[in-house]
């Protein structure tokens, strides 16, 4: 028997909040209800799961619900940058790299703000580069010229996703932050 199932999820990697193995969830995609996440699915496997939130309620709900697209497998390609607990310590102007896994994103572009801040999450500027997405991979070239430090926030990339009329999904992921520093040499 196959069930329809909303799974409430938290922010991060899904496949580790199922309640089954994860090939038993299959035509998965995430969905916003009030100020909380779910993964919509259907579920294949023998054990006995209730839906956290009415499936037939969300289909007769008006509301437009938008799909909310993880991105996961975050990688940093850098040369000389070092992940230090959960902060990237860059050099000024080094050419970075980030990718990520996000599927059921459109191939295509995305702009991707880039907030620059004080006392940790103070914005005091915002950069703007350019993601493209080709089958289901984000690839995110970065290059910081001014020292500080930097963040990439879902929340940031969703604010801007909201003011695009039509935009068809909002992103959930981890906050990336980067402390660019200026190289100094020693002899």
């Amino acid at each position: 028997m196959i069930l329809e199932l909303l799974i409430k999820i938290a922010p991060g990697n899904v496949e580790g909040q199922l309640p089954d193995e994860p090939q038993y969830f299959t035509n998965q995609h995430v969905v916003t209800i009030g100020d909380a996440t779910y993964l919509h699915c259907k579920y294949s496997g023998t054990k006995q799961i209730a839906s956290d939130y009415d499936v037939a309620q969300l289909k007769t709900n008006n509301s437009r619900s938008l799909p909310v697209i993880g991105l996961n497998d975050i990688a940093v390609e850098t040369t000389n940058g070092k992940l230090i607990g959960q902060i990237w310590w860059v050099p000024k102007s080094e050419k970075l790299v980030l990718t990520a896994r996000a599927t059921g994103l459109p191939n295509g572009g995305l702009m991707v703000m880039v907030e620059r801040v004080v006392n940790a999450s103070q914005p005091i500027e915002d950069l703007r580069f350019i993601a493209t997405i080709k089958d289901g991979v984000v690839t995110l070239p970065l290059q910081f010229d001014t020292s500080g430090n930097y963040l990439i926030t879902a929340k940031r990339l969703n604010e801007g996703l909201a003011r695009i009329e039509n935009a068809p999904f909002r992103l959930d992921f981890e906050t990336m932050e980067f402390d660019v520093y200026v190289p100094v040499t020693t002899s």
